[in-house]
Order: structure tokens, then C-alpha cells, then sequence
């Protein structure tokens, strides 16, 4: 299974590009452009000065995009300090982490689309806090010098909160960025699974790297796959200790099974369908409207009764926005290029190297991607007379095949989401 999903990945941290805070963006933007004045002798070593310099005389014509703006989901490096039992995504050894010359061309890529401005990195691993600071800061550098006018980027890390260096907590409390963490909940399920390198559960440290996090000030968030052990914990036990080690700010994500498994498999113990996650969800809403709602905060809860009290809104997260096939992209430190963390191990995923094409040529040339553009337009027809629609927009494209593949009651006119648009509903 694939249990550390992080799918526009920090929605629990604020990521949203339409939430941002106006006074928080200005900060990390001023810091950028500090990071963008330094001049590139005094950032970049020799070897480095040469290929961005070549890079940035090498002029680069992109394709324009399906979308208006873009999600990057930068695998930095593959090494990881944990060795958490369901992951299979850590790797050791030389060239786990993305070479200076690749990521210059990504940047440059990247924003050399001409109809996408408003763009959004979120660095990922692995876990990038093994990796030093500088290499960060050059990322930024590089952002600025390859950047639009026009221009709107964010940045915004995935880590597990383990053993973060003052070195680090500095650096992000100084460009003004926020953290998503991932974590299991509970002690008592994150300690089975999330382990460190020699076997050590993760619980008591994740708690005091949030503790660090809040002293310094640092906005942050965290991600929870709800599987079977997860479904099985009474509500009050999870928000009452979230709420206990200061972690108040979360997102719940349903897990998802092995791509590879098909129809009549075995998809394992831990999976639950998506009927059953939106009861967990209702259970949770039930207790946290009662007695949470201002000690906790779940956005995805805070963003339907936004929307469900007030028309003109619409729901922040990439899986109720639509084409994600077109927005939302992974890039390994290789260069190759494939969709959200969904669809890891799904046949055709891999679209191929932007260090070889631009994106709009992977995108088109992917029968994967194109197949999943297929299913949306394919949807929306099934799914638009439904009650939620205008709302979920049939919720994600991912869980939609998923359940067509592996729950044999699954309704295809909704997306299943509307058991908990209605408790939510009902309670405002």
C-alpha cells in the first residue's frame, strides 16, 4: 500500500495558492527576491557558475499548457531517516538526490511556460531536511532568476518532523515557508510503521520537532492516511492527542491501494474503500464540530461549510478543483516526469524526462495522461446532475478508478462524497 500520499501535498499546511495569507506571501516573497539579488559568483560554486550560466543563454521555447497554473511535486532526493514499513520510496547510496545541472533545467523549464504563472513547488522526498539548507536557497535563487514578471510561486516542504537541525528551522522561518507533515496519527499505529533506521518507533519526536516548529514560529501542518487502523480509532482518541502535542492543523487522505493490484486481487488488509472513508470523515466531523472545531483545524472540513454557506466559493484542494491530470505533476531527481503520488507503480505513469522535452510534449504524448483526461470528460457527463456536483466536481480522478476497479457496489453518478456534504450541511 502507499501509505505517505502528498498530493498537492501540503493542503494541510496552507498551501492553497486562493488561501494564502496576502502578509505571509509578501514575506517570503520579499525573501526570494533577496535570495534572487545575491549575484551567482557568491552563490554558485565554479562548476555550478558555468552550467547556469550556459543554461541561461540557452534560449528554451515552451508549449503552452491545459492549465492556467501548475503543481510540482519536486522528489529533491530519495534518501530518507526512516524506514517506515509501507514505503518503498527511501533509497541509500550515491545519486539519490537531484543533481545541480537537472534542476536548473527543471526551474528553467517550468517557468518558461508561457501561460502558466501562478506556480507551486513543494519540496519532496524522501526527506529533504537531509539535504542542507544552501541547496534550497540556490533552488529559490535559480526560481528568481528564471522567473516572469507575471509570476506567482510558492514554495512549500513535505518532511516527517524527525530530527529537524536548527540550521533548518532558521532557514524556514527566515523565507517565510510553510511544512507539511506526514505522520500516522496516534502512537499507537505511527509507532508500528514509522520508524527510524534502526527500527526505532517516531511518535516522541515528531511531537517535539511540531514543538520546534511552533517555537520558531513556523506554519505548519499535517497529513494522515486513514487505513483500516486508523478507520478503527474512535475520533475523540485522534483529535484529543493531535490536539494534545500542539498539531492543530490537519488533513485526512484516504489510502490508496497498490496500483498494480487488479480486479479480484488481494489489495491487502489495510484498505479501506472510499464509501468507508467518508464514514470515518463523518465520524471525526461529528466530534469535532462538537467539541474541536476551535482547537483543530481540517481544512477539508473548514472549506465545505465555507462553500455550503456561501455559493460563490469553491473548495481549495486539488482533488475537488478538476483537471489535476494537467495541474498537478511529480518530478524525480532524474528528471522524469509522472502524475501525483496516486498513481506511483500504475502502468504508463512515468510520462518521460523534461530534461529531453517540455511538459506540454510529455502530457501529450502520454497515452497514461491522455487516458485520464479521458475518464474527466467521461465523469463530469455521468456525474453533473448530481446534488453535490457543482461542489466536489466529482471528486478525484484517481479514486474514481479505484473504486470502479475494486468496490463492487460503487455508484458511478456520484462520487461518494456526498454522505459527508450532507452531515456538514446539516449541522450549519
Amino acid at each position: 500500500m502507499l501509505g505517505d500520499i502528498s498530493i498537492k501535498m501540503i493542503d494541510g499546511a496552507d498551501n492553497s495558492l486562493e488561501e494564502i495569507d496576502a502578509t505571509d506571501y509578501q514575506y517570503s516573497r520579499l525573501a526570494s527576491q533577496l535570495i534572487g539579488e545575491i549575484t551567482d559568483r557568491d552563490i554558485l560554486s565554479d562548476e555550478e557558475l558555468g552550467i547556469f550560466r550556459k543554461e541561461k543563454s540557452d534560449e528554451f521555447n515552451a508549449r503552452p499548457l491545459k492549465a492556467a497554473k501548475i503543481v510540482v511535486v519536486l522528489k529533491a532526493t530519495r534518501l530518507c531517516n526512516l524506514r517506515c514499513t509501507y514505503c518503498h520510496s527511501w533509497a541509500e547510496g550515491p545519486n539519490q538526490s537531484i543533481k545541480f545541472e537537472h534542476l536548473v533545467s527543471i526551474i528553467k523549464k517550468i517557468l518558461a511556460i508561457p501561460n502558466v504563472s501562478r506556480v507551486e513547488f513543494v519540496w519532496h522526498g524522501g526527506e529533504v531536511t537531509l539535504l542542507r539548507p544552501l541547496f534550497f536557497k540556490k533552488l529559490i535563487w535559480l526560481q528568481e532568476q528564471f522567473k516572469r514578471s507575471d509570476h506567482f510561486i510558492t514554495n512549500t516542504m513535505q518532511t516527517n518532523a524527525v530530527n529537524i537541525s536548527e540550521e533548518w528551522l532558521t532557514f524556514l522561518k527566515g523565507i517565510g515557508m510553510s511544512v507539511g507533515i506526514s505522520f500516522d496519527g496516534v502512537p499507537e499505529i505511527n509507532d508500528t510503521r514509522r520508524l527510524d533506521v534502526r527500527g526505532r518507533p517516531t511518535s516522541l519526536k515528531v511531537a517535539e520537532g511540531i514543538k520546534r516548529l511552533n517555537k520558531y514560529g513556523i506554519q505548519h501542518g499535517a497529513l494522515i492516511v486513514v487505513d483500516r487502523d486508523v478507520y478503527n480509532v474512535s475520533p475523540e482518541r485522534i483529535l484529543s492527542y493531535l490536539y494534545s502535542i500542539q498539531l492543530n492543523d490537519i488533513e485526512f487522505l484516504n489510502i490508496v491501494p497498490d496500483n498494480r493490484a487488479k480486479s479480484g486481487d488481494d489489495i491487502g488488509q489495510a484498505y479501506i474503500s472510499y464509501k468507508e472513508y467518508i464514514e470515518f470523515l463523518c465520524r471525526i466531523y461529528s466530534v469535532w464540530h462538537e467539541g474541536y472545531q476551535d482547537k483543530v483545524r481540517i481544512r477539508m472540513f473548514e472549506n465545505f461549510i465555507a462553500v455550503l454557506s456561501d455559493s460563490t466559493k469553491s473548495l481549495s484542494a486539488c482533488y475537488w478543483a478538476g483537471n489535476c491530470s494537467q495541474e498537478i505533476i511529480t518530478i524525480e531527481p532524474n528528471g522524469d516526469v509522472s502524475p501525483c503520488d496516486k498513481y506511483v507503480g500504475d502502468s504508463g505513469s512515468i510520462y518521460g524526462s523534461l530534461l529531453k522535452s517540455d511538459l506540454a510534449s510529455l502530457l501529450e504524448n502520454s497515452l497514461h495522461n491522455q487516458t485520464s483526461v479521458e475518464e474527466e470528460v467521461e465523469a463530469n457527463v455521468r456525474m453533473n446532475q448530481c446534488k453535490w456536483f457543482s461542489i466536489c466536481n466529482g471528486g478525484c480522478p484517481h479514486d474514481r478508478v479505484i473504486n470502479s476497479r475494486h468496490v463492487d457496489d460503487y455508484n458511478n453518478s456520484c462520487c461518494g462524497t456526498g454522505k459527508l456534504l450532507q452531515v456538514i450541511e446539516e449541522s450549519i
